[in-house]
Formats: structure tokens, C-alpha cells, sequence
């Protein structure tokens, strides 16, 4: 069972969409919140599991002064969630 807390939010940019979602219960997968919340369908589910690949994000980085997008790399990604569990 999670707690929510007053000013939980997350602002995350969806094919190119800025989407915005106050109180977001830290356990919800993003499959669900893909295919359920947002009506994003054509998002399926592989394994369940992790292996298959079913579920990859790609996490980006906005840099303004140049305006470019950087990918981030799938290690840099897990030490953040690593760091936030």
C-alpha cells in the first residue's frame, strides 16, 4: 500500500505531448498509465516480466540553449531509478 502526499505530481512529455498528472500513486506501472489513463492502445504488453522488451522507454533530455534532444543511455537510466527507490 502506498502513500500519496499533497503536491505528488508528474509532468513527463508523451510523443511529444506535455502530460501533467497530480497525486500519482508511485506504484503504477507506466503500461497501465499508458494504455488506461492516457487511451494509448497500441502500447502492448510482452512478457510481463522485463525480458521481452515489450515495454522500453525511451528517456530523452530537452536542452533549450541548444535545442537539441539527447537520448539517455539505458545505464544512466537505471542508476537514476536505482537512486529514487
Amino acid at each position: 500500500m502506498s502513500t500519496k502526499q499533497e503536491g505528488d505530481s508528474l509532468c513527463v512529455f508523451i510523443n511529444g505531448k506535455k502530460v501533467t498528472e497530480n497525486h500519482v500513486d508511485p506504484e503504477t506501472m507506466l503500461l497501465p498509465f499508458l494504455r488506461e489513463r492516457l487511451r494509448l492502445t497500441g502500447t502492448k504488453s510482452g512478457c510481463g516480466g522485463g525480458g521481452c522488451g515489450a515495454c522500453t522507454v525511451m528517456v530523452s533530455r530537452y536542452q533549450p540553449v541548444s535545442k537539441t534532444i539527447i537520448d539517455l543511455p539505458e545505464s544512466f537510466v537505471s542508476a537514476v531509478h536505482k537512486k529514487t527507490q
